[in-house]
């Protein structure tokens, strides 16, 4: 839900994916039982999701299109009311991208460089003593 309502989630990709496959696999039992509509190009339901957890499973990390395929499967009924090959070919449209979302990380400052002396004044700040007490400083280009 986390994902879906803030593109943020606290879990690695190897959990979420985990979740996802079961959620596509519960989301699409539940339509397929009540409308047993998929013959889109004659292929059968369980080739379909065959195919979608094949797709989800080729991503070495979640697809930039995650927080959407989340959202989709959390509430289904909101864009597709009963057809379940309309449900399964979005799916698939979220399943076929090629990028991903990615991975950044804080890289460490640098010594002498202008970041070292910006954090070295925001922690001052934060901690509560007085600014504007800075010494200039050689900074690298």
């Amino acid at each position: 839900e986390k994902m879906a309502s803030s593109g943020q989630c606290g879990v690695s990709w190897a959990e979420l994916k985990a979740l996802v496959n079961t959620k596509i696999t519960e989301v699409c039992e539940e339509y397929y039982a009540s409308n047993k509509d998929i013959d889109a190009a004659g292929e059968s339901y369980s080739t379909v999701l065959q195919r979608l957890h094949a797709l989800l499973d080729e991503f070495s990390s979640a697809p930039f299109t995650i927080q959407r395929l989340c959202e989709l499967l959390l509430d289904p009924h909101r864009v597709y009311f009963t057809s379940t090959r309309k449900l399964m070919s979005a799916l698939e449209k979220l399943l076929t991208v090629s990028s991903t979302v990615p991975v950044m990380s804080n890289a460490p400052a640098k010594p002498g460089t202008y970041q070292v002396a910006a954090e070295y004044e925001l922690n001052k700040l934060l901690a509560g003593e007085q600014g504007g007490d800075a010494q200039p400083m050689d900074v690298e280009n």
